[in-house]
């Protein structure tokens, strides 16, 4: 799957979404709501100076994880619940 394929996905599920633009140079962005970030997800097919880097993936990984905390800590806690329901 690529990026802009689980992107897609992800936003199914997700509020807010993460907005997906394609510039004029040929790069394609991605707006991090979460973390206030632009950052690119597919390389200029124009120009091969810009490119992904590495800290832009770290940022959609930071998305992604401050997208899920909220559902971890309610797992977290419901499991918690069952042991204490289940001893």
């Amino acid at each position: 799957m690529s990026i802009l394929a689980a992107i897609e996905v992800f936003n199914k599920t997700s509020q807010p979404e993460i907005a997906v633009v394609t510039t004029r140079d040929g790069r394609v962005t991605a707006k991090l709501p979460r973390v206030g970030r632009e950052i690119i997800v597919q390389d200029s097919s124009f120009n091969p100076e810009v490119k992904a880097a590495p800290a832009d993936m770290a940022w959609l990984c930071e998305e992604a994880r401050r997208a899920m905390a909220p559902g971890m800590a309610l797992l977290s806690e419901a499991l918690d619940a069952l042991h204490k329901l289940n001893p």
